[in-house]
């Protein structure tokens, strides 16, 4: 494949200096490195030590103690933009939980041949192991072929990514994720002009996503009496169905009222909370519901705050013995960029030269490090290898889902390599 780029940049190919077996077998040193979030440690070690190995300076922010951000930099002469590539180090589950067992998602990584191609398989190899090898590849591809860059090559891993947060006796690193690591970042001067998040997009590029809003619902009230003297007290777990099934219709009213470019809202009913199970002789006294809301970016976080405080005045004013209360408990604007923006056209442009056609735009409604960036006014964008391939019989379930293509990861390094070259050979003053 000859490829040239622009002007500006020196005449050899860095694609050249891929190796799909150095890529692969990267992956899978990754995945085996167990890094649920909390325990990020060890593989922002590993990471470090691959920075350096290249070359970039690294820094080394201590989130809390045991969580790293790791920030790999390969300078430019200062004259062009900061180009990041940010992945985050931690991953959904360990791959040891119950219902992890029997599919396709395991705690080991393994590489597979099916149908002629080659699988990896492994918990974080989907999410986001395998991009960010991709990342460590390609910035080796352009170290390697002795380009002058313009504007640096950034590359962070970053604790705390994973859609989870604490509430209630759920406390402890183990649950602070949600962006906390990239909101450390870049609160402390890790600003790119340009992100792009290696998420499982199947090399769609996405544009913007939906935010999320989630928020506890909790009828108080109740009488704590023995079983025996129950007859005819009010049970706050019986009289929360109706809280049910006013959220159901209020969900399927809200996800028609957030239609946003052909994307609509969703509302997750997540857990129920009530009662004592291990003291079954007493009636409970208080029951929680718990709401996952995503909205579009035309909506702020104070519009869904009020359609769910609304939503608790009415419910008590129909039943005045309800006394439901909503406690927000995590909250994360969504965000958008430009279809026009300078990032967006290169990872067109390098996607069809490598593939042989533009890729498709996306929203989606899982979250990302993007707002952290965005709000700063960075211009970051999500564009990653995992879910182009699937493989026949396996779900989006968690116990399925863990694998990618190698082939689909190879040519994704092609085109980071690409976007590298052509963003970091452009001048500052020209964009």
């Amino acid at each position: 494949m000859v490829i040239l780029l622009n002007k500006d940049v020196s005449k050899k190919n860095p694609i050249e200096n891929i190796d799909v077996n150095e890529l692969r077998d990267l992956v899978v040193e990754l995945v085996n490195i167990p890094s649920p979030t909390g325990s990020e440690q060890k593989m922002g070690e590993f990471v470090s030590q691959k920075l350096k190995e290249l070359g970039m300076e690294v820094i080394w922010q201590e989130v809390e103690e045991g969580r790293p951000n790791v920030i790999g930099i390969y300078r430019g002469d200062g004259t062009g933009p900061t180009l990041e590539f940010d992945g985050h180090l931690d991953v959904s589950f360990s791959g040891t939980e119950d219902f992890m067992m029997g599919g396709a998602s395991s705690s080991a990584a393994t590489v597979r041949n099916v149908d002629g191609e080659d699988w990896i398989f492994g918990v974080g190899s989907f999410n986001m192991k395998g991009a960010l090898a991709a990342y460590i590849i390609a910035a080796k591809a352009i170290i390697k072929s002795g380009m002058k860059l313009k504007g640096d090559l950034v590359i962070s891993a970053t604790c705390g990514e994973i859609e989870e947060t604490q509430v209630d006796e759920f406390s402890g690193k183990q649950y602070r994720g949600y962006g906390s690591g990239a909101r450390y970042a870049t609160s402390h001067g890790i600003l790119p002009d340009y992100a792009i998040l290696g998420e499982p997009t199947g090399l769609k590029i996405m544009l913007g996503h939906f935010g999320s809003f989630w928020v506890k619902l909790t009828a108080k009230g109740g009488t704590v009496v023995h079983t025996a003297w129950s007859r005819d007290v009010t049970n706050k777990i019986e009289q929360f169905t109706k809280v049910i099934d006013r959220v159901k219709q209020w969900k399927k009213s809200f996800e028609e009222r957030t239609n946003y470019k052909g994307y609509k809202g969703i509302v997750n009913i997540a857990a129920i909370k009530g009662g004592r199970p291990w003291k079954g002789s007493r009636t409970p006294d208080s029951v929680s519901l718990y709401l996952d809301i995503r909205y579009p970016p035309d909506w702020t976080t104070l519009q869904v705050k009020q359609e769910i405080d609304n939503l608790v005045i009415d419910m008590n004013k129909e039943d005045h013995d309800l006394h439901l209360e909503s406690e927000p408990y995590s909250v994360n604007p969504p965000t958008e960029i430009s279809e026009d923006e300078e990032i967006v056209a290169s990872i067109k442009k390098w996607h069809k030269e490598v593939l042989g056609k533009i890729p498709e735009n996306t929203y989606e409604l899982w979250y990302s490090n993007a707002p952290s960036f965005n709000a700063l006014g960075a211009k970051a964008v999500n564009y990653g290898p995992s879910g182009l391939k699937r493989l026949k019989g396996l779900t989006l379930s968690d116990k399925d889902r863990e694998y990618i293509n190698l082939d689909d990861l190879y040519n994704c390094t092609k085109i980071y390599t690409l976007i590298i070259a052509d963003i970091c050979s452009r001048d500052r003053s020209n964009l």
